[in-house]
């Protein structure tokens, strides 16, 4: 076989790759070995090892010296050994305003939730056992009755998350039947998980009524007539259609199942448990207040308004229920028992009145007064530390989200801090802050970054304002 001169260089090269254990051997790696798992250390050199054998098959730069290729070898792999052994989840510290923040875990949990978590994780708990009388019992009871009280339902059920309660509804209910759902209200959720595709997968078959922006009574009557066998509204979540518009009042929903003998089901979502009052955001209806419109079964999350970990919570009649319960796959998405413990306490905070003790709902209701005084506060001290040929900080009116796919048009007034930096300075920081340990979130516009306290806790303010400082004299530092 005819081989060019480059072809020589490259085949040389290639017989010039260290072998596995030859990379295993260098001091620096076989240091590694003796801390982390070998065999997933010698997956990473042979990983490395093949990315290079392609790197100088597409060189054409010509021979590289073994030694050369070996120490390139070695460096990345000690690189990513210790970048696979910094994966763990790092605390971020939100300054963005978004409250329920998807990305960062959402709601976040007060001090009771995480006790409970520290309580239930340190030895064996009776998580499906009646220690009263010794039989086995449902894992999620004590948090079933507590919904139930608090809500006014008959019956409650919990699962893993929203995505899960409605797709077990569904699939209970119109598995073997149809599922009507408004196309207005066929939503694509977080992570471009789309309604229908789950819907598609629940359900024999799925029958959108009504158009984009109007559904009436009738479009349900023709679903029913064509063999639908569940009645599903769903919250839009995280968007609004206006204009010419109009879709089915949930008591007039409700009375054609009734009528029927169909289930209806609204998957609300947001997890308002009780009415926010004065202060609060307008326009979106409680549990409490929608279960009396006499709906069969009503999802929403644990994660959102409610204030607690994530989970899909069901409420509705008591026989419906137990025919989620009895479907198989309750088992495959059921909850588990740390997320379960931090559940039984936020909702024993709610039974007790002491939502004070939740931060989400603290969050959410904080006037636009309280966030001023202490954005005031937060500037004063900041300026006290930040060179003025930085830049300036000033305090400036804004808004705050929700956010989670709750009140999409509804935001929060708000104070921010405003830190205008000078040539590009304002995204050199923004890296630092996100690179830093524990990680700070801000917004970032026209060379300016945002601060919003209402999602920045009391005790992080100090270490934001730490943080903001080293990395302007790394920035300056630099220039």
């Amino acid at each position: 076989m005819y081989y060019t001169k480059m072809e020589e260089f490259i085949q040389t090269d290639l017989k010039r790759l260290p072998s596995v254990e030859k990379v295993l051997g260098e001091r620096c790696v076989s240091d590694l070995v003796s801390r982390y798992s070998r065999g997933g250390i010698t997956r990473i050199i042979r990983d490395e090892i093949e990315s290079y054998r392609e790197y100088l098959l597409q060189d054409t730069t010509g021979s590289q010296s073994s030694e050369d290729i070996l120490q390139k070898i070695v460096s990345a792999v000690t690189g990513e050994i210790e970048s696979v052994s910094s994966l763990h989840q790092r605390r971020v510290v939100n300054a963005s305003g978004v409250v329920l923040h998807t990305n960062l875990g959402r709601a976040v949990l007060g001090e009771e939730a995480r006790s409970a978590l520290d309580y239930v994780s340190a030895g064996y708990i009776d998580l499906e056992m009646n220690m009263e009388n010794g039989r086995r019992t449902e894992r999620d009871y004590r948090a079933a009755r507590l919904l139930s009280l608090l809500t006014g339902s008959e019956s409650a059920l919990v699962v893993n998350n929203t995505a899960a309660a409605v797709f077990l509804a569904v699939s209970t209910f119109a598995g073997e039947g149809a599922v009507a759902v408004s196309r207005g209200e066929l939503v694509e959720i977080g992570g471009s998980f789309r309604l229908p595709e789950i819907l598609s997968a629940a359900a024999g078959r799925v029958i959108e009524v009504g158009t984009t922006n109007r559904t009436n009574l009738r479009d349900y009557e023709r679903a029913i007539d064509d063999g639908a066998t569940l009645l599903l509204k769903v919250h839009t979540s995280n968007y609004r259609i206006v204009g010419y518009t109009d879709e089915v009042e949930l008591g007039r929903l409700v009375g054609l199942g009734r009528e029927k003998k169909i289930p209806v089901m609204y998957d609300q979502g947001n997890g308002i448990l009780f009415p926010f009052g004065e202060g609060g955001p307008g326009g979106e209806e409680d549990v409490v207040s929608l279960l009396q419109s006499g709906i069969d079964i009503l999802s929403f999350s644990g994660d959102k308004a409610l204030g607690g970990p994530q989970a899909g919570i069901l409420v509705g009649s008591a026989d419906l229920m137990e025919k989620l319960r009895k479907n198989h796959l309750s088992r495959a998405l059921r909850i588990d028992k740390l997320t379960l413990a931090a559940l039984e306490r936020v909702l024993l905070q709610y039974w007790a009145g002491r939502t004070d003790g939740i931060p989400a709902v603290n969050m959410i209701m904080e006037s636009k007064e309280s966030i001023g005084k202490r954005a005031q506060k937060f500037s004063s001290a900041l300026s006290k530390k930040f060179p003025s040929s930085a830049g300036k900080i000033t305090v400036v009116d804004g808004e705050s989200s929700i956010g989670g796919g709750s009140f999409p048009i509804d935001p929060l007034p708000t104070v921010l801090v405003r830190i205008e930096l000078v040539r590009g300075g304002a995204v050199k920081l923004n890296d630092l802050l996100r690179r830093s340990d524990p990680a700070v979130l801000a917004r970032i516009k026209d060379e300016s970054l945002y601060f919003d306290l209402r999602t920045v806790g009391r005790d992080e303010e100090k270490m934001i304002r730490e943080i903001l400082v080293r990395g302007i004299e790394e920035i300056s530092a630099r220039e």
